[in-house]
């Protein structure tokens, strides 16, 4: 019977603790380009975790409402593409990655607005959210991993580069206790 407590114990703390967990900065970047009138957008995230993450894929989609000109009441999920979608290995505790967001060739959903899109004021006048899913393998176990971002808006995009201000510990207890359950008492923090 110790034997079969002791494996479970062991199998629990390689498989819950001893795991990869990617985090996200507060903000969305925003960064003027050079000889050009536009931005570039940016999302980051670090592996914080104690393993690598392998056959990363990383995708960035905004949620809206009434974009389906036939149906308003509808939900539209539309994935934006990215520079580097695939990342081959996402290194535990190394680097802070720094993705751009390809807001000049937008999805045909949003052919309507591809004259001067400028994402933050999209997303305040349609009330829409963007945030970033990570879907990756740990390097050890080999099980899949789905890493999420919280739901950012307008107010969460700053013209400014990645500090590690944005990773910071507030931003880092805000982000773990929002991982945890509802029912638990953690959650209570939030409120």
């Amino acid at each position: 019977m110790i034997g079969v407590i002791s494996s479970f114990i062991v199998w629990w703390f390689l498989n819950h603790l001893l795991v990869p967990n990617i985090i996200f900065p507060s903000i969305i970047s925003k960064v003027k380009l050079k000889d050009s009138v536009g931005y570039k957008y940016r999302i980051g995230f670090w592996n914080i975790g104690f393993r690598d993450v392998i056959d990363a894929e990383i995708i960035f989609e905004l949620t809206a409402k009434a974009l389906d000109k036939e149906i308003q009441t509808n939900t539209s999920h539309i994935r934006f593409n990215m520079n580097k979608p695939n990342i081959p290995i996402i290194k535990k505790k190394k680097d802070r990655w720094s993705l751009k967001i390809d807001t000049q060739n937008l999805p045909t959903q949003l052919d309507d607005y591809k004259d001067n899109f400028v994402l933050e004021k999209f997303l305040e006048e349609k009330n829409a959210k963007v945030h970033v899913i990570i879907f990756g393998y740990d390097r050890y176990s080999g099980s899949r991993k789905v890493f999420e971002s919280k739901r950012y808006t307008h107010k969460d995009i700053k013209e400014d580069i990645f500090h590690k201000k944005y990773y910071s510990r507030k931003y880092l207890i805000d982000y773990l206790i929002w991982r945890v359950p509802k029912y638990t008492k953690w959650s209570l923090l939030r409120k």
